[in-house]
């Protein structure tokens, strides 16, 4: 009885050193393809981050970092690894801020472009009224308050420089607590239509003035047509304060 409890003892080790192998091999056979796909897929991740970090780099000359929340990729999507990093890009005719879309791409060995739905948001003081304004008032330091505002939702525009509306031309009347919108804006006028300017030309440290007539008006930094009032020759000018214009060259005054 022993000796027959040792030959079945023997004939179980045979079979298990002949099972174990091939069990083995049958369970790395269906492990691969999931390994193998698991490599050569480009992860869901990986395009989140590209997206998030393009976002990231085209608000980052706001004062605070934007909300980003991309949008569902799928489950199931399977794009092919890339061989180079890939990069996001933004499709023409879209906007950085609310709901928008970012083009992720490949160009590697196997190109591929996949466009991602992403909705951002940037909170700044942007520039309001304190008092209802009247088209033609000049904006003082007074006049403007800066209140916190997602520039996502501010499809007409903002002013986040609380300087720059300072001494300019409202064009149309605002109530209190309205955001000013460059399009409200315009610079004040410094030289008006009929008025008598002082035309001035300077050349090699050497100041030359004649009295002339603007033809339009002019604010800063405008060209404008003006009359030399002794030579009669009408000449253009650049404005550059109240009733004052300069000429690029003295050959205008003659």
């Amino acid at each position: 009885m022993l000796r027959y409890i040792e030959r079945m003892a023997k004939k179980l080790n045979k079979i298990e050193r002949a099972i174990y192998p091939g069990l083995a091999f049958v369970i790395w056979l269906l492990l691969l393809p999931a390994t193998s796909l698991a490599t050569q897929t480009q992860t869901l991740d990986s395009i989140r981050a590209a997206v998030a970090a393009f976002i990231s780099e085209q608000t980052s000359h706001y004062s605070t970092p934007a909300r980003i929340k991309v949008g569902p990729l799928g489950a199931r999507l399977q794009l092919s690894r890339c061989s180079e990093p890939i990069t996001a890009f933004q499709p023409p005719g879209t906007r950085v801020l609310g709901n928008t879309t970012i083009g992720v791409r490949c160009s590697g060995t196997s190109p591929w472009t996949i466009y991602v739905p992403v909705f951002v948001q940037v909170f700044q003081p942007v520039a309001m009224t304190t008092r209802p304004l009247a088209r033609g008032d000049i904006i003082t330091a007074t006049d403007i308050k800066m209140v916190e505002r997602d520039l996502s939702a501010l499809k007409t525009g903002y002013i986040i420089d609380s300087k720059r509306p300072v001494g300019m031309v409202l064009k149309r009347r605002i109530g209190t607590d309205s955001i000013i919108t460059p399009q409200l804006l315009e610079a004040p006028r410094l030289v008006r239509r009929g008025e008598q300017v002082a035309i001035i030309a300077e050349s090699e440290g050497i100041e030359i003035r004649a009295v002339g007539k603007a033809l339009a008006d002019g604010a800063r930094g405008d060209l404008i047509r003006v009359r030399n009032i002794a030579s009669k020759k009408i000449i253009e000018a650049v404005v550059t304060e109240p009733g004052v214009v300069k000429v690029r060259t003295r050959s205008q005054f003659r």
